[in-house]
C-alpha cells in the first residue's frame, strides 16, 4: 500500500511510504502504527484529513475501513490561521 504524507506530517517518515498490511487491518490500526514515529498521525487527531484512493475516509467507513495493499492513503494536515 502506498502512503503519502503532506506538510509537517512527513518530517519523521518521509513523503511517501510503501507498506504491506495484513488482511483485515483497519485505518485506525495503521494510524496507531504510524503515530509511533510521527505523533501527529494518530486516530483521534481532528487536525488531519485522510483520503483513501482519493475519497475522504469518512465516506468509506472512517477508522474502521479495512485496508487493502492496493489502496493509496493520503494524510494531510489541516491548515489553521488567519484573522477572524
Amino acid at each position: 500500500m502506498k502512503i503519502i504524507l503532506y506538510g509537517n506530517l512527513s518530517r519523521n517518515l518521509g513523503k511517501e511510504l510503501e507498506v504491506e498490511v495484513k488482511e483485515g487491518t483497519t485505518l485506525k490500526e495503521l494510524l496507531e502504527d504510524l503515530s509511533k514515529k510521527e505523533p501527529e498521525i494518530r486516530p483521534d487527531n481532528p487536525n488531519i484529513l485522510i483520503f483513501i484512493n482519493d475519497a475522504e475516509s469518512s465516506l468509506l467507513g472512517g477508522l474502521s475501513y479495512k485496508l487493502k495493499n492496493t489502496d493509496k492513503v493520503s494524510i494531510l494536515p489541516i491548515a489553521h490561521g488567519g484573522k477572524y
